[in-house]
C-alpha cells in the first residue's frame, strides 16, 4: 500500500506580505498624487487662460467707459445750452438752429458695451473655482455685479430719455429737425455758425410745455451725474485693480 506524502509548502513570512502591501499602497498613492498634480496643472493653466482673456476684456472696458464718459460730458453741456435757450424764451414760433442741434444731441443715451463674455462664462459655468485666490475671486465677483448695476442705470437713463423725446416731438418741427438729425455728438463744436444762429420754426411757444421739456433734462442729469461722478470712475478703478491682481497672480505681462 502506497503512502502519499502531501507536498510541504513553506509559509511566507509576515514581512513578505507587509512589503507587498506597502508596494501596492505606494503605487496607488503615487498614482493618486500624480493624477492630482496633473489636474492641478491643468486647472492652473485654465485659470491662466481665463486671466489673460479677462485682462483683455477689462482693458477694452476701460476704453469703452471713457468713451461713454466723453459723450456724456457733451450731452450734459447740451442740456445747459438747450435750457438756456428755453429760459431766454422762444418767440413767434422761431428758435435758433442751435436749439435743434442741442436737442438732437441729448436724444443720445450712450451706454457701456461691456466685453463681458469671459466673465459671464466664468461666473455662470462654475469655472470661477479655477481661481484659488479668495481675494481675487471676490474682486471678479464684485466687478461682475458692477456690470449689472451699470446696465440697470443705463436702462434707466434710456427710459428718462424716451420720456424727454416724447415732449420734444411736441416742440420741434419734424421737417426742420431733419436738418440736424444727421449730426453726431462729436460734431457739436464744428457746426457752422450760420446753421446754429439761423432761426427755424418750432411747433409751440407754450411756456409750460417748454419748461417741462427743460425739466426733463434735469431728470436725466441726476442719472448722468451719478454715473459720471461715482459709478464710471469707480468701475475704471476696479478694472485697473483687477487687471493688476490678475497679472500679479498669473505672472502676465
Amino acid at each position: 500500500m502506497e503512502v502519499h506524502h502531501h507536498p510541504h509548502t513553506t509559509r511566507k513570512k509576515w514581512t513578505h506580505y507587509f512589503w507587498d502591501f506597502l508596494m501596492l499602497f505606494l503605487a496607488v498613492t503615487l498614482g493618486f498624487f500624480v493624477e492630482n498634480q496633473r489636474e492641478h496643472v491643468v486647472e492652473r493653466e485654465r485659470a491662466t487662460q481665463y486671466a489673460k482673456a479677462l485682462v483683455r476684456d477689462l482693458e477694452k472696458d476701460t476704453i469703452e467707459i471713457r468713451d461713454v464718459m466723453r459723450e456724456n460730458r457733451i450731452i450734459l453741456a447740451c442740456f445747459d445750452s438747450a435750457r438756456s435757450i428755453i429760459h431766454r424764451g422762444i418767440k413767434n414760433y422761431m428758435a435758433p438752429g442751435a436749439f435743434y442741434y442741442y436737442t438732437n444731441v441729448v436724444a443720445s443715451a450712450p451706454s457701456v458695451s461691456w466685453n463681458d463674455a469671459t466673465i459671464i462664462q466664468i461666473t455662470q459655468s462654475g469655472n470661477l473655482r479655477y481661481f484659488t485666490n479668495p481675494e481675487l475671486v471676490n474682486k471678479i465677483s464684485y466687478y461682475f455685479s458692477q456690470i449689472s448695476y451699470v446696465k440697470l442705470l443705463n436702462a434707466n437713463d434710456r427710459g428718462v430719455r424716451d420720456r424727454s423725446m416724447e415732449i420734444r416731438s411736441r416742440v420741434l418741427n419734424n421737417y426742420e429737425y431733419g436738418r440736424f438729425s444727421t449730426y453726431s455728438t462729436d460734431d457739436w463744436l464744428h457746426l457752422p455758425d450760420t446753421l446754429m444762429n439761423k432761426l427755424f420754426p418750432v411747433q409751440t411757444n407754450d411756456a409750460n410745455l417748454l419748461n417741462e421739456f427743460a425739466n426733463s433734462f434735469e431728470n436725466r442729469r441726476r442719472v448722468l451725474d451719478l454715473v459720471m461722478k461715482r459709478v464710471y470712475p469707480m468701475a475704471i478703478k476696479d478694472a485697473g485693480e483687477l487687471i493688476s491682481s490678475l497679472k500679479e497672480e498669473y505672472h502676465l505681462k
